[in-house]
């Protein structure tokens, strides 16, 4: 497998990614890979848009403007990366072309899309995409807040497989990081919660010790014996405190890979990447770090 892939749109969140991925790189002792596409769909299609009155003697102008701004994304690019990174500056399809790309390594890294929840839903589109794939883990970076280090690893845990595929790669990371491994686990018993235990008998959940068998259930289920936080909270928010109140530099969250579109990333994986304030490491459940 390759390496670390950074993928940016040469915006003002570029350096962040870049930089990020460097760091994870470092720890993986893998190459970072930097990713520009630039996408010439419109130069390409203008021959079909204005047939009508496209004059062939065009051909040539638009060829060179397509080579120019390639060039220019290519030096805008050596600008952002450190000396010795491999760079990717394709033509095409941003979605597309980064998606081909992205099998070719072990992790992308892509910014979260903006500020605000609306903003990253309006722009997040390469990073949704590539996540309901589940070809390979992605770690979306806030523009605010970079990845500067990685002394502190959560994960985010249940009994299925996709936490356990977080889980691994987790450790991995945390392994090769030197870093402290914390997993996360939220429970409540409410008739429309959603961190119901079920992998209790029904009769356990009005038990006084529910929180220790829960744990006792968790690590026999997921084989693990580190440092495991059983918590009352409710999806997003409770993971989010809990990040915060152990110092977390990133979070890992499992995402099923061979499910509907909506539920392949489920609900809380993308509540967390708009409300996230840390990185956030998605790795689908069929997929190795």
């Amino acid at each position: 497998m390759g390496g670390v892939l950074a993928a940016v749109d040469l915006g003002s969140s570029s350096h962040e990614v870049i930089s990020s991925a460097g760091v994870v790189a470092a720890v993986l002792n893998k190459p970072l890979v930097a990713m520009h596409v630039v996408a010439d769909s419109y130069l390409r299609s203008a021959p079909r848009r204005f047939r009508e009155v496209w004059q062939p003697e065009l051909d040539p102008l638009f060829t060179k403007v397509g080579e120019a701004l390639a060039e220019l994304a290519r030096k805008k690019l050596e600008l952002l990366v450190p000396a010795g990174t491999e760079l990717r500056l394709p033509r095409g399809n941003p979605i597309q072309e980064v998606a081909a790309e992205a099998k070719n390594h072990s992790l992308v890294v892509l910014a979260s899309e903006g500020r605000t929840p609306l903003e990253r839903i309006a722009r997040g589109g390469v990073s949704r995409y590539l996540m309901h794939r589940g070809e390979r883990p992605v770690l979306s970076i806030s523009p605010d807040i970079p990845l500067e280090r990685i002394k502190r690893v959560g994960v985010a845990v249940d009994d299925s497989s996709a936490a356990l595929a977080a889980l691994r790669a987790a450790e991995q990371l945390a392994a090769a990081a030197g870093a402290e491994l914390f997993a996360f686990h939220l429970i409540s018993t409410g008739p429309r919660s959603c961190c119901i235990p079920q992998y209790l008998p029904p009769e356990a959940l009005q038990e006084a010790d529910l929180d220790s068998r829960a744990e006792a259930a968790l690590r026999q289920s997921l084989g693990y014996e580190g440092p495991l936080v059983v918590a009352r909270g409710e999806e997003i928010e409770g993971l989010l405190d809990l990040s915060r109140e152990h110092q977390i530099d990133l979070l890992a969250v499992g995402s099923k890979a061979r499910s509907s579109h909506w539920t392949r990333i489920g609900r809380n994986v993308v509540g967390l990447l708009y409300a996230a304030e840390l990185p956030l490491l998605v790795v689908p459940e069929a997929s190795r770090l």
